[in-house]
């Protein structure tokens, strides 16, 4: 495995802002990760081989109703949408797909993919649940942007870089045949990204390029069969001009193996065993997919061929516990011994949905998500009570949904407890926003922008969607007074305007122009 020389350094700085504002969509912030489904590769190809019992016995629960089978007419809703470059022009031809969590809540798959039309419009029937919707285009950097079920969307484009690189093996030797993937990082708070680009090659010499990277740093990984995966440090390329030289050594990695036991020492069959591995990452410590995975046998016994060494995170998976999960260090694979990963029945929250005057919101739409669960969606009662069981401990992201408007917070998940935890859309105000976003001077029509201000630890993140007019102009008013960020959606920009009780504040946005200010001096 290839590991960066550096280690006083990050390997891999989070995109800003995703610690202050959450699992907003905003490229500029950050972004989740695309698998076109025009590229599949051998990792793709061995992960649906390799995992159909798997797929049959794990719960999508991203998913607004229950079970496995597929949405009949009356249950599939759309997600619809615009693509346009940076200049303002429609994008035909685009690949746009949806990810869900079919097979595990940390191994984002693709459900479903279409082309833009010639005016960059999409639209995709999809079950009622919440998605990961990506575009990519060859030239261009990726965009995503998540959404539910009955949203419409928007997607900019950016063009993007190039990377030049080579596979090698242990012997320096050139590879013939792997697959390249574009892997970026997220907060173990957010559902797991997909990966932005991934490809096959084939050849003898072992080289790759690729012309699809975002405006923010991704590492590129290089997986073939029988070695382990090896990673680049991270790469950021700043103008589509700009160009990159990669070299990648692939080892035969670790054997791991160990048991699957329930709380009471029972082993456990059937349980999928997926192996990511771990690296700092700036304000925390990152994950990132291994290509590893199995599953235990009748005696929980379990075997992962070629997983990378350093800090490996072991995640089980069996539709009857919550996600559970077991770290292992291992500087060198000398020194891999047996593991134990118990399967727990995890924590719970529970609690009211209210509006911002306080009353009960009823059939709330909720979502809790978790590198570990990726999305959990649930429906709030008449009086708008809620609740999420075999959810495993430590922090999640909850967020309520009303409109335009969402609510997001943080929750800490403690084992075999529930944890109560209201949550409110955060009230209106006499304030204003109103501004024109343009691209070159030329006005954008049809175009999400998100509005968002921090409300401190409690009350949590107050994000709104106002989308424009042909004319470009977006308005926002009952808001409450406060410092709001605001972001023309999956661009990089994005800029403060502090909202006064009664006032108006305008805001004008144009794309093309260069970023002056990070989101997170915005929002801080």
């Amino acid at each position: 495995m290839h590991l960066p020389t550096n280690q006083k350094k990050p390997f891999f700085r989070s995109p800003a802002g995703w610690a202050t504002l959450g699992t907003v969509p905003v490229l500029a912030l950050g972004a989740f990760l695309l698998w076109p489904a025009a590229s599949q590769s051998l990792a793709a190809d061995a992960q649906d081989a390799s995992t159909s019992d798997a797929r049959a016995k794990y719960v999508n629960r991203g998913l607004f109703r229950s079970g496995d089978e597929e949405p009949g007419e009356d249950e599939a809703k759309a997600i619809t949408g615009r693509v346009l470059s940076i200049d303002g022009k429609p994008l035909a031809g685009v690949q746009i797909s949806a990810t869900s969590f079919a097979i595990a809540g940390n191994l984002p798959t693709t459900v479903a993919s279409l082309e833009t039309d010639a005016e960059g419009h999409f639209e995709m029937r999809l079950a009622d649940g919440s998605y990961q919707i990506v575009a990519n285009k060859s030239g261009y950097g990726p965009s995503f942007v998540p959404a539910q079920t009955g949203e419409n969307v928007s997607l900019v484009l950016t063009k993007s870089g190039m990377v030049r690189g080579r596979v090698v093996d242990a012997d320096r030797a050139p590879m013939q045949r792997f697959v390249i993937d574009v892997l970026t990082a997220a907060p173990d708070s957010f559902a797991a990204p997909m990966p932005l680009w991934s490809k096959r090659f084939e050849g003898t010499d072992g080289t790759f390029e690729l012309d699809e990277l975002p405006a923010w740093p991704v590492v590129i990984r290089a997986t073939a069969a029988d070695h382990a995966p090896a990673f680049s440090s991270a790469i950021y390329l700043e103008k589509p001009s700009d160009t990159r030289q990669v070299e990648l050594q692939l080892g035969d990695g670790c054997t791991l193996e160990g048991t699957v036991r329930d709380g009471s020492g029972r082993p456990l069959a059937d349980v999928f065993i997926d192996a990511e591995a771990r690296f700092p990452g700036g304000v925390s410590e990152v994950s990132m997919e291994a290509a590893s995975r199995a599953e235990s046998d009748e005696e929980g016994r379990f075997r992962i061929e070629h997983a990378p060494s350093g800090k490996v995170v072991i995640r089980g998976y069996d539709g009857e516990h919550a996600p559970s999960t077991v770290v292992v260090e291992m500087p060198d694979c000398k020194l891999a011994k047996p593991l134990e990963l118990v399967m727990s029945d995890g924590g719970s929250i529970s609690g009211v949905a209210r509006k911002g005057d306080g009353t009960p919101l009823p059939g709330a739409r909720l979502t809790l998500m978790q590198r570990a669960i990726g999305f959990v969606n649930v429906i709030a009662d008449e009086e708008g009570q809620f609740r999420f069981d075999s959810i495993p401990p430590g922090n999640t992201r909850l967020e309520l949904l009303h409109g335009n408007q969402r609510t997001s917070t943080s929750v800490r998940v403690e084992e075999g407890a529930v944890t109560e935890r209201d949550i409110t859309m955060h009230p209106t105000g006499q304030g204003e926003i109103r501004g024109r976003i343009t691209s070159g001077g030329v006005p954008l029509a049809g175009v999400q922008v998100l509005v968002a201000a921090n409300r401190g630890r409690v009350q949590g993140l107050d994000i709104r969607y106002p989308v424009t007019d042909k004319d470009g102009i977006y308005k926002l008013a009952g808001l409450p007074e406060g410092h709001y960020a605001v972001n023309v959606v999956t661009s990089a920009k994005t800029e403060g305007v502090q909202v006064e009780d009664g006032q108006v504040a305008v805001l004008d946005l144009d794309i093309a122009e260069p970023q002056k200010r990070s989101v997170r001096e915005e929002v801080e």
